[in-house]
């Protein structure tokens, strides 16, 4: 995955508009595809936790009225002397959260996570 971000304010009621595009032949159907999204921060406690609202949007940053939003709530623990980020999403339902994952979701933040991990990796 490849990740443009149009806009982000990194604080609360921030907004964060970004554009995925799958960039890994090995994904089959995903392969080219572009999904825009934009999340809201609710809540940002350094060190500790970040909450925001997440919506599929388009290029102006409009949402898209038919697909769900996901409430994220990203939390930073410490773990035998390092840090672990544990995230989870909240649907309203079910069947929202399987559009999503019909959708490719679960394929684009596993990829983004090995970004973060070469990114991780590169700094030590």
């Amino acid at each position: 995955m490849q990740t443009e971000n149009r806009e982000f304010n990194f604080k609360p009621n921030g907004v964060w508009h970004y554009s995925m595009r799958c960039t890994d032949e090995n994904q089959g159907e995903f392969y080219g595809q572009e999904s825009w999204g934009k999340a809201v921060y609710q809540e940002i406690v350094v060190l500790e936790k970040i909450v925001y609202t997440d919506v599929f949007a388009d290029e102006k940053g409009n949402a898209a009225d038919s697909m769900p939003d996901t409430l994220v709530t990203m939390t930073f623990v410490e773990h035998e002397g390092k840090t672990k980020l544990i995230t989870r999403s909240r649907f309203e339902s079910v069947e929202e959260l399987q559009k999503v994952m019909e959708m490719g979701v679960v394929q684009g933040f596993a990829s983004q996570l090995d970004r973060l991990d070469d990114l991780l990796e590169e700094l030590q």
